[in-house]
C-alpha cells in the first residue's frame, strides 16, 4: 500500500481512469475511501473481511513463547537487580548509581529473553503477516529457509527486535521502580481495607503491594511505550519491506536508521508514532497484569 497526500490521490485516480485501468464512478458518487481510521475501525475491518478468528491469529505460538520468556525476563531481572544493587552498595564510588541497577538489569534480562524465544517469535510474526498463512504453511516456509540459510534463519529479525525491546525494558524497569517508590507506595501505604479477619493486616499489606505493582506497571508501561514507539514503527516497516515482493514499489532499506529517516522524510515526525494507540492498549494492561501477578506470586510463595 502506498500512502499519498490527498491531492496526489485524486490526481492518481484521474490518471488511472483516463488510462482505462479503473472505471469512472457514477455521477455524484465519490471514489470509496478505503483507508482505515483508528484502532477499532481496523479491528472491525479485519473481522469483517477475514473473519473474527483472524484477530487471534498467532495466539498459539504467543502462548508457547510467553512461558519461557516471562520466566527468563522477570526472574532474570529480579536476580540481576538485587545482585547489581548489592555490588554497588559495596563500593562507595557506585553507591549513588544504585538506582540505575534496574535499568541495566532490565536491558540484560530482555536481551536474554528475546534471544531465547526468537524462533517462536519468527513463527508468530509470519502467521500474523498474511491472511493465508496457517501454521503448517508457515513451518514449511521456515523449513525451506533453514535448508537454504542454516539455523541462523531462526534468529532473523532479532537485532531489530532488540532495538525495540531493550530500550523499552530499560525505560520500563527504571520507571517502574521510580513510580513505585515515589508515587504509589506512599499512596497505598495507608490503605485501609476492612477485611474483618484476624489476618486482615497481612491481607491488607498484600493488597497494597498488588495495587502498587499494578499501577506502577501500567504507568511505566505507558511512558516506555510512548518513548520507544519509533523503534516499534521502524521494526515493523523493515519487516514489511523484507517480505515485500521484488516486483512491488516498496522501497528497500537495509538498516533501522534508514527506515527512520525515510519515515520522517515522507510522513514527518508524526509517522514515528503511528500505531501508538493500539500499542498503549496492549502494553499498559499487559505490563500491569504481569508485574502485579509476579509480585503477588512472590508474596504468596514466600510464606
Amino acid at each position: 500500500m502506498i500512502v499519498l497526500p490527498q491531492g496526489a490521490q485524486t490526481r492518481l485516480w484521474q490518471q488511472m481512469v483516463a488510462a482505462g485501468y479503473l472505471e469512472e464512478p457514477a455521477a455524484g458518487r465519490a471514489p470509496a475511501d478505503t483507508r482505515i481510521r483508528g484502532t477499532l475501525a481496523g479491528m472491525r475491518h479485519i473481522a469483517r473481511t477475514e473473519g473474527l478468528r483472524t484477530l487471534w491469529r498467532g495466539l498459539s505460538p504467543t502462548l508457547v513463547a510467553s512461558g519461557p520468556s516471562t520466566v527468563i525476563y522477570f526472574v532474570g531481572y529480579d536476580y540481576l537487580r538485587q545482585w547489581m544493587g548489592k555490588q554497588m552498595r559495596q563500593h562507595d564510588a557506585l553507591v549513588s548509581y544504585e538506582k540505575y541497577a534496574s535499568l541495566f538489569a532490565g536491558c540484560i534480562a530482555r536481551t536474554a529473553a528475546a534471544s531465547a524465544i526468537s524462533p517462536i517469535e519468527l513463527v508468530r510474526t509470519r502467521m500474523q503477516s498474511s491472511a493465508t498463512h496457517d501454521f503448517a504453511t508457515v513451518m514449511r516456509g521456515i523449513s525451506t529457509e533453514i535448508n537454504n540459510g542454516g539455523l541462523r534463519t531462526l534468529w532473523r529479525g532479532l537485532v531489530p527486535t532488540l532495538w525495540r525491546d531493550v530500550p523499552f525494558s530499560a525505560v520500563y524497569w527504571f520507571g517502574y521502580e521510580q513510580w513505585k517508590e515515589r508515587v504509589y507506595e506512599p499512596m497505598f501505604a495507608t490503605m485501609d481495607v476492612p477485611l474483618g479477619a484476624s489476618r486482615g493486616e497481612l491481607k491488607s499489606d498484600v493488597l497494597a503491594r498488588l495495587a502498587t505493582a499494578f499501577c506502577s506497571g501500567a504507568s511505566s508501561g505507558i511512558v516506555a511505550a510512548t518513548l520507544t514507539n519509533p523503534f516499534d514503527v521502524a521494526k515493523t516497516r523493515r519487516q514489511i519491506e523484507r517480505h515485500a515482493s521484488p516486483k512491488s514499489n516498496t522501497v528497500q532499506h537495509t538498516t533501522l536508521t534508514q527506515v527512520v529517516r525515510h519515515i520522517v522524510a515522507t510522513e514527518g515526525v508524526r509517522g514515528l508514532y503511528a500505531g501508538l494507540a493500539p500499542r498503549l492498549m496492549k502494553v499498559a494492561p499487559s505490563c500491569a497484569i504481569m508485574i502485579s501477578s509476579y509480585e503477588l506470586g512472590k508474596s504468596l510463595f514466600a510464606k
